[in-house]
């Protein structure tokens, strides 16, 4: 059995363990006002109903925000099903490997559990996406005229939402239509909401890291150490490719190193500067040639080639048939290789798969990369699919903290920029996530109470209740499917 079976196998027992405890313990449970719908506890309070009461008082506004997010909801659960259609269509016709987006442990956002959620700061983000979310409920309820009855959390085990308890035959007997759908929607634009202002707040302040030039690999720990930064060059501030080749105007380079404990160092270096290649592709120019992982190619046809990009813009005025020569550093020494191109895209081709610059026993890589790529998000449909699977490709700034420099306010006051980058992007992106998820038209989703409403507007209740319950056995059918398909393999 493969490892993540095995823990599947332990968290069911685990859970088991728990749901039996909770039929042994239920009458004590009740008594304390903590009720149970099978395995799931529902911890009731009235603390914060007074708060509520005051902050309803501003009924104007909370009516217009309301009407503003009704047609929001709709618009993320077009969205979603979109999504949905297109999840299994894939899964249907090109069902993906097993991978860490795949795993079971993945599915729910349980910091600490998915792997993708930091445990801090998912917990900050998950915490104030829910408070945020049944409060908002509650609100409007009150605005509406509508007791609530208390607020709780929601425990499977572990917190996995919270609620407020409105009473349901006022909502349903004392309330309008357009009243109701505030009512259900508030929570899904308090979430959009607070995602705005999370993300407006870390993007700004992304504006106040400085990044540099990274050691991503290093061959000589004397010189750097992984995740090491070079600060400077023959006295020249480097942060990308271009600051170092202008720094490279010496056969030796005196460098300004940065490690990770923040302790500055000064090196001096022999200058070889050149392209690393991490692998050759098999039937290609390069591999007849003897080309292997781990050489750097330092010219082509006697043209330097300190960097990637100045690489590729050589290759790229190459001809299919054209015999260059390379030069190569391999293992301290350096030769000469003449090989035949083949033609791709119109020009030459050799086969080698580039892994980055390398200078002098190290393999740089630039953290401004990393604030580009988190900047460059697309205006249109892309926009919004990066911005859903943004912890796909970043998860927090923990661990790469080195790679950048506060600046302006933050300079001198340690690592609080990042803990407030990291914070208010888990806000941002969960409380996007769960408004997002809570558009799905399926009950007891808000979308689905939303649609239900909306439907019972133009046709009899029995009819839009049948469409939701089919549309909620849909939605949550197919994300059964997308756990058990692409681990089928692997079971």
């Amino acid at each position: 059995m493969n490892s993540d079976l095995i823990n599947i196998i332990l968290a069911v027992s685990v859970f088991l363990i728990y749901w039996f405890l909770v039929i042994i313990f239920k009458n004590k449970l009740e008594k304390r006002g903590i009720s149970n719908i099978g395995p799931i506890l529902m911890i009731r309070s009235k603390r914060g109903l007074r708060l509520l009461d005051k902050l309803a008082k501003h009924k104007t506004f909370w009516r217009k925000l309301a009407n503003i997010g009704i047609p929001l909801v709709f618009v993320g659960m077009a969205y979603m099903m979109f999504l949905i259609l297109t999840m299994d269509y894939i899964l249907l016709t090109t069902p993906p490997a097993p991978s860490p987006a795949t795993s079971p442990r993945n599915i729910l956002l349980i910091p600490g559990l998915n792997e993708f959620v930091p445990f801090l700061w998912g917990l900050i983000g998950l915490i104030v996406t829910l408070v945020v979310h049944e409060f908002s409920h509650a609100i409007l309820a009150r605005v509406e005229g509508v007791k609530v009855k208390s607020l709780g959390v929601i425990l499977a085990l572990i917190p996995i939402g919270g609620f407020a308890e409105p009473d349901e035959k006022e909502l349903i007997e004392k309330t309008s239509r357009i009243q109701k759908l505030r009512i259900y929607s508030a929570g899904i634009t308090a979430n959009f909401c607070v995602a705005l202002v999370a993300f407006f707040v870390f993007f700004n302040l992304l504006g106040f890291l400085k990044p540099h030039a990274v050691v991503v690999k290093s061959f000589n720990s004397s010189i750097a150490e992984d995740g090491d930064v070079i600060l400077e060059i023959n006295g020249l501030e480097v942060k990308d490719h271009q600051d170092i080749l202008k720094a490279l105007n010496s056969d030796i380079l005196h460098l300004k190193i940065r490690k990770q404990n923040g302790i500055v160092k000064n090196v001096t270096v022999e200058k070889i500067a050149g392209v690393y290649i991490i692998g050759v592709l098999k039937g290609y120019p390069a591999e007849s040639a003897g080309l292997k992982a781990g050489m750097v190619i330092l010219s082509v046809n006697g043209i330097e080639t300190p960097n990637t990009a100045i690489f590729t813009k050589i290759m790229k005025k190459t001809k299919p048939n054209e015999t260059i020569t390379l030069t190569l550093l391999e293992n301290g020494t350096i030769r000469n290789v003449t090989l035949k191109l083949v033609g791709k895209n119109g020009h030459g081709f050799m086969g080698v798969l580039i892994g980055g610059d390398y200078l002098s026993g190290m393999i740089l890589g630039y953290s401004e990369q990393i604030l580009t790529n988190l900047k460059s998000i697309p205006r249109d449909l892309r926009g919004l699919l990066y911005v859903t699977a943004m912890p796909l490709y970043f998860r927090s700034f923990d661990g790469i903290t080195n790679y950048f420099t506060p600046t302006g306010f933050w300079k001198d006051l340690g690592d609080v920029i990042f803990w407030l980058l990291n914070a208010f992007y888990w806000i941002a992106w969960l409380n996007f996530y769960v408004g997002l998820f809570n558009c799905l038209p399926a009950v007891p989703l808000d979308g689905g109470r939303v649609l239900s409403e909306t439907l019972q507007s133009f046709m009899r209740v029995e009819k839009a209740e049948l469409i939701v319950k089919t549309l909620a056995i849909f939605v949550f059918m197919s994300i059964l499917l997308s756990i058990v398909i692409p681990n089928l393999a692997s079971l």
